[in-house]
């Protein structure tokens, strides 16, 4: 455990993380000082859980008390190459972040989840299952929603936390070990934050950095880039497939998802549930639905338990959420949580009826051209708007998509109409937007939520 009491440590970041890792500090004796680039009047209602629980702050940016500190805990948010942390590596003192911080902290035995896409459903679905087979000895967190440092404190060697990692969290580990680890798939993303692809990559493999001999690494046998990142992995390693079968893990044959392991009478074998069972859309779905089984499988959750919490599990809002059905067959879709190309890529593969696309959000300079040859094969209209809606439609022109059936808009609103003009009975309205919110919207639920708004005034609700 990091000693804490009677220490000057210095949390950088007043998201709701940062908060809760001031307030877990402050609770075990630290003397804390919680800083953010943010002035006080911006926030004014941080400020007041800070004086409340008479927690020092430095806001308008990060200056000499923090430099004065032992240690300092960065929000996963706040960027590394800031000249600050120079400044701060420069007198020697340690950086880390707050999943090691709490790693620490906890005996419980660690379930952490990365990858560029399925991370929250994969996550959820792990915690549905398990949460059934032990109840009151799991806890959800991480890039969830819910801070790792909030729920560890207290927790038993029978308890088990499942965290979803992003790779803004893996930058800060030195010790953090998980004892399962589930690498679910990469393709680029967050370039604006690592810079170049092998930057992001880099930050993801440090998930299996610090596992050993009996720790468990489930990986993705259909992604290179995954394989290529667990090579000198110390842990056990399970294999996930929906190509091929496989000596050890979970894969795709016939409809099943089979397990094989071994056993004490030897080769284990099972079916544990068919893919017209999964309650949820999509073949990214399925190798979701493949992880959570193995991770279960590992932690010792029987073969019955797992089908049962896959069988009562629900999508979450905005990821493939389905809103309306009309009664000609006319689907309407949220999937306003698809912030990046790939995770499009899978929206759009997840249908066989007609769509109709709306996409488009803040440019963060990503590569369009798989995500329009998919919209060339998949998409009848398409709808565009934000601040990418000129770059996607230069790049489906170039894959042949129709000019006449791209439409742009300047608004959700203006967007939903515009794809209301185009419906015909059977089509499913899509919004899979393919790139983040944050040109129009606080973050990806509002824009869902609007989307949703609009569809139901449409439609007369």
């Amino acid at each position: 455990m990091i000693e804490v009491a009677g220490k000057r440590i210095a949390v950088i970041g007043l998201s709701r993380t940062g908060i809760a890792t001031a307030t877990m500090l402050n609770e075990h004796g630290a003397k804390v000082i919680a800083s953010d680039v943010k002035s006080k009047e911006e926030l004014e209602k941080t400020v007041n859980i800070l004086t409340e629980k008479g927690i020092e702050f430095e806001l308008g940016g990060h200056g000499e008390k923090c430099l004065a500190c032992d240690l300092l805990v960065v929000s996963p948010g706040v960027p590394l190459e800031l000249p600050f942390f120079k400044k701060a590596a420069a007198k020697g003192i340690p950086i880390i972040g707050e999943i090691e911080l709490a790693y620490h902290f906890t005996k419980a035995s660690i379930i952490a989840i990365t990858g560029t896409n399925g991370k929250t459903t994969t996550t959820r679905l792990l915690g549905n299952i398990m949460e059934k087979s032990m109840p009151g000895q799991v806890k959800v967190v991480g890039n969830i929603g819910v801070p790792m440092i909030q729920e560890v404190v207290g927790l038993d060697s029978d308890d088990w936390i499942i965290a979803e990692i992003s790779s803004f969290q893996l930058e800060t580990i030195k010790e953090f070990r998980p004892y399962i680890s589930l690498y679910l798939n990469f393709t680029p993303d967050h370039l604006d934050r690592h810079k170049t692809i092998e930057g992001y990559w880099e930050a993801k493999r440090r998930l299996f950095m610090n596992q050993r001999a009996g720790d468990y690494a489930i990986i993705n046998d259909d992604d290179p880039a995954v394989i290529r990142a667990a090579e000198g992995c110390k842990a056990w390693k399970y294999l996930i497939s929906t190509s091929n079968c496989i000596a050890r893990g979970v894969y795709l044959k016939d409809g099943q998802l089979f397990i094989r392991d071994k056993d004490k009478t030897g080769i284990l074998k099972e079916s544990i549930i068919s893919v017209d069972d999964i309650p949820l859309r999509g073949r990214h779905n399925v190798m979701n639905t493949a992880f959570a089984i193995t991770a279960a499988h590992l932690a010792g959750v029987d073969k019955d338990d797992i089908r049962q919490g896959i069988l009562n599990f629900s999508a979450e809002e905005h990821r493939l959420q389905e809103i309306a059905v009309d009664d000609d067959g006319t689907l309407y879709i949220d999937d306003s949580k698809a912030t990046n190309p790939d995770a499009a890529i899978n929206a759009l593969n997840s249908f066989s009826q007609p769509l109709i696309l709306i996409a488009g959000g803040q440019d963060r300079d990503a590569d369009f051209s798989e995500f329009a040859r998919t919209v060339y094969e998949k998409v009848r209209v398409l709808v565009l708007l934000g601040e990418t809606k000129k770059k996607l439609k230069e790049a489906v022109l170039k894959k042949g998509f129709d000019n006449i059936n791209i439409h742009e808009a300047v608004d959700m609103k203006e967007a939903v109409s515009l794809a209301f003009n185009e419906l015909r009975a059977g089509d499913c309205l899509l919004l899979s937007p393919a790139c983040p919110s944050w040109d129009m919207y606080l973050n990806y639920k509002e824009r869902g939520r609007e989307f949703q708004r609009e569809v139901d005034l449409k439609r007369g609700g």
